[in-house]
């Protein structure tokens, strides 16, 4: 009996709608781990470069506390707000999907690197000390005394984009973009607070991003470029499952993608933030976003009409008077003796 349920229930029908995304999500992942075994291209270098003459350091924010910061602790921010304040299952779901959608594409395109070399080539494929360029051309990695397929030596062409910097800001971009979304950040109020609320994981994704050419693993350009990247595919993926910071439901999640009355009535704050907002055929739809967004006190947008003194007309009664409008006030005066002219 509970598997018939299950077999035409309204949950049967979410979960097959968004299954098709976590299998994308779970593929580009699975490509992921297997492209990344794959050598990257070997780019000719000059052994006079001094771009590649840096010595080789320890990394400051190593693989395991990348993952932290920019996977570990977004997920539970995500589900903090979601689960704790707003008490939403959805915002829930597409929080989380929108995240592993931004990590998985971007991890994906920053594996197709270029083969370019790091700051540190050269102390990581033992240069030897009277090496010299070919007349009227460049060197390759066969002149390194380091085998070619040892795993530092794989990872010294890896330098374009950068990993951490294209992740890093990927998954702190989508979080900030995330409690932009819960903040109302474009309220037209000027809160200064939401302003650094929204700077922090960008600042933290810039950190780290600044460590890796501290550290002698990337050149600028190629953190430049893994930020830009990283940034862009959080936006896109944050846009897929909830509404513009300007929209004045953007704290709301889009709601589930089957449309049926008892899913609108179970969730209607879903549907809400996705229909589109018509102040002029319905004026109405101030109040009615202003209740729902627990914002009385937010001003009426620009592209409302310009509200009119209400009319003022006889009701029935040819003494009682009625103001015209939602709230219909009735007002009532004393007859007036007859009077002759």
């Amino acid at each position: 009996m509970t598997f018939v349920k299950w077999k035409t229930s309204r949950r049967r029908r979410i979960f097959l709608s968004y299954l098709k995304d976590w299998l994308l999500v779970f593929i580009m992942i699975i490509l992921f781990f297997s492209l990344d075994k794959i050598h990257p291209y070997h780019r000719e270098f000059s052994v006079k470069d001094p771009r590649l003459m840096f010595s080789s350091k320890p990394e400051t924010v190593p693989v395991w506390l990348l993952i932290v910061v920019a996977i570990v602790a977004p997920m539970v921010f995500i589900a903090l707000v979601s689960l704790v304040i707003k008490r939403s299952g959805n915002d829930f779901h597409n929080g989380f999907l929108g995240l592993c959608l931004s990590l998985s594409m971007t991890i994906m395109v920053t594996e197709i690197t270029v083969g370019r070399p790091r700051p540190d080539f050269f102390a990581r494929c033992h240069l030897p000390v009277d090496a010299v360029d070919p007349p009227f051309g460049l060197s390759n990695y066969t002149i390194c005394l380091e085998p070619s397929d040892t795993p530092d030596m794989i990872d010294a062409f890896k330098s374009f984009p950068s990993g951490h910097a294209s992740f890093s800001f990927a998954g702190l971009g989508f979080l900030a973009f995330y409690l932009a979304g819960k903040m109302h950040l474009f309220d037209e109020l000027g809160h200064t607070y939401k302003g650094f609320i929204f700077a922090f994981p960008w600042l933290g994704a810039l950190l780290i991003a600044i460590s890796r050419t501290r550290d002698y693993k990337h050149h600028w350009t190629d953190v430049f470029v893994g930020g830009i990247l990283g940034g862009a595919l959080s936006y896109f993926a944050y846009r897929q499952y909830f509404p513009s910071l300007t929209h004045p439901c953007c704290d709301k999640p889009y709601g589930a993608r089957i449309r049926s009355n008892d899913f609108r009535n179970t969730f209607p704050e879903a549907d809400e933030a996705c229909r589109p907002i018509d102040f002029d055929s319905d004026p109405d739809t101030v109040s009615r976003y202003a209740s729902t967004t627990r914002r009385p006190d937010r001003p009426r947008p620009l592209s409302s009409p310009v509200s009119h003194p209400p009319a003022i007309f006889p009701a029935s009664n040819t003494h009682t008077y009625r103001l015209s409008g939602s709230n219909s006030t009735s007002i009532t005066y004393p007859p007036k003796a007859n009077s002759m002219i």
